[in-house]
């Protein structure tokens, strides 16, 4: 997963995995009704975001029941919701081998495997979720997710139009199809499937966020601005760094060239391995004329992420400044092989 979509994602999964919290009444013995009182009490601290607490009471709860897989799943999900990845596999497997059938794992499971990048095994999990929590909007919104990113683009589709079925006020399925929507650079789809989120979910940061970005994609840099400083107010960490960047994208299509490059110092203050920021720096040092820099700019964000947005038509520019006409037509072509806009419009030039 390249960085700025890890970025992205993560933030809209580890925000959006609904909690799957399982209650019991039981007649078991002493030890087991203090377990499940810890259980009920780590609930209610996951539920209030108190990740700490939650781990506490969980961990009170198996130390009373070993073979308690509920506590075990929600105290997974909270080292995950922390960001301690290893932890909260450790606890899913676990788990998953005292109950096999219990599908909330499953899902976190391959929540947490997608957020690591790891797409396959991800699917193979949120496959088992969906069919042992066939009504989980999330699950399936999940599993289109990384049925995608497999190469799966049809079934992934079916899945987002289920999730939708199920639940429409799920706003996790449109975070995540906009996103899609964005790979595919579609990006009006994907600006309504956002502002969708927003209609349940006001202020979404991530949803802001893309807002910014496709905004100006399309052509609206005065609306991605509005987005953008929207985004600025309500993200913090390195989502906060796309939003100060998305707000300089918008800027510099705004022609407002010191701005931009004061908000693209910024974002990479914030967040040093920003591709899309060191695209950004390219295109204000083209707008400058100074094509030594924005050479050296773009080939940083290609070494990050050779997939940023639109980089090679903006490598042909450079070159073209440069005087360097082949090397200015060879990444138009490669642009346009990309299907990146610009760069299939400018090929043609090249002909």
């Amino acid at each position: 997963m390249n960085t700025w979509q890890r970025a992205i994602s993560s933030t809209n999964m580890r925000l959006l995995s609904l909690l799957f919290l399982v209650f019991f009444v039981s007649c078991g013995n002493q030890r087991e009704q203090e377990a499940y009182q810890f259980f009920l009490r780590g609930n209610d601290q996951l539920l209030k975001q108190d990740y700490p607490q939650a781990i506490r009471f969980y961990t009170e709860a198996i130390k009373k029941k070993e073979d308690f897989s509920e506590a075990l799943t929600n105290r997974g999900l909270s080292y995950l919701q922390q960001g301690d990845t290893e932890k909260a596999l450790s606890d899913l497997n676990n788990s998953l081998k005292i109950n096999p059938k219990l599908g909330s794992t499953y899902q976190n499971r391959g929540n947490l495997f997608s957020l690591e990048g790891q797409y396959a095994p991800a699917r193979k999990d949120l496959e088992e979720a969906v069919k042992l929590i066939p009504d989980s909007s999330s699950a399936w919104a999940l599993l289109g997710n990384a049925q995608y990113m497999t190469g799966q683009e049809d079934l992934a589709f079916s899945s987002f139009d289920k999730a939708a079925q199920l639940r429409p006020s799920d706003y996790t399925t449109y975070a995540f199809r906009g996103w899609i929507y964005v790979l595919r650079k579609e990006y009006a789809k994907a600006q309504e499937d956002f502002k969708k989120v927003l209609q349940y979910k006001p202020n979404e940061p991530s949803s802001v966020n893309n807002l910014a970005m496709v905004s100006t994609m399309l052509g609206n840099p005065q609306e991605g601005l509005k987005w953008a400083d929207l985004a600025v107010k309500i993200t913090e960490g390195k989502l906060l760094a796309y939003s100060v960047n998305n707000r300089a994208f918008a800027l510099l299509e705004l022609n407002r060239l010191e701005e931009a490059k004061a908000e693209l110092d910024r974002s990479l203050r914030l967040e040093e391995n920003n591709a899309w920021a060191f695209r950004n720096l390219g295109i204000y040092y083209l707008k400058k004329s100074d094509a030594a820099k924005a050479l050296q700019e773009l080939q940083k964000a290609e070494k990050l992420d050779p997939s940023v947005d639109e980089i090679n038509y903006y490598f042909g520019k450079t070159y073209e400044l440069l005087g360097q006409s082949a090397e200015k037509c060879k990444s138009w072509q490669k642009g346009a092989a990309l299907h990146e806009k610009k760069a299939l419009e400018a090929a043609k030039t090249c002909r």
